[in-house]
Parts: structure tokens; C-alpha cells; sequence
């Protein structure tokens, strides 16, 4: 694998680490507040709390993480295609005249 490839590849292991996390954090929390107030889940209120709150910070620390992880995956992806455009030589167009 190519040396960029390789960083951009930890960068992604990392970032999708980071988001596991993140995710596991906040279902949990979600878990808990479901326990505590039983009727909210009940009727289907999806409520990630009021600005400032813990189940807002871990909705927004996975909100980032999801996005870095996104991020992460596109930029693998344009390097990815730049190399192999950059290793893939350019193939001349060749016409052929033919006399009537």
C-alpha cells in the first residue's frame, strides 16, 4: 500500500474508533434517560435534550465524530483515485485512415 494510502487509512481506523465510541456513549445515555422516563420512548419522542445537557454533548460529540469519520473516507477515496490515475498511463487515441 502506498505511504499516503497508509495515513489515510489510520485516519480512518482512528475516526471510525472515535465514532464507535461516541455511538456507545449516547445509546447508552439514551438508555438511561429511557429508563427514568419510560412514556417518552413510549410515544416516540426522540428528544436529544435541551442545549447544554449531557445527551446534547454526546449527540453532538457523535454528531462530529460521524462527520470526521465522513470526511475521513472521502479524502481515502480521492487519494486512492489519484494514485491510480497518476500509475495508470495515459493511452494515446490512435485513428486509422483508410484510402478510398
Amino acid at each position: 500500500m502506498h505511504p499516503d494510502l497508509r495515513i489515510r487509512r489510520s485516519v480512518i481506523v482512528r475516526a471510525r474508533l472515535a465514532y464507535d465510541e461516541a455511538d456507545a456513549a449516547f445509546r447508552a445515555e439514551v438508555q438511561r434517560a429511557a429508563e427514568l422516563v419510560p412514556e417518552a420512548r413510549r410515544r416516540s419522542y426522540w428528544s436529544i435534550g435541551n442545549p447544554g445537557s449531557p445527551i446534547r454533548r454526546l449527540y453532538e460529540r457523535r454528531d462530529r465524530a460521524l462527520q470526521r469519520l465522513t470526511v475521513a473516507l472521502v479524502k481515502f477515496d480521492t487519494a486512492r483515485d489519484r494514485l491510480s490515475a497518476r500509475r495508470r498511463p495515459e493511452r494515446a487515441t490512435r485513428i486509422l485512415l483508410l484510402p478510398r
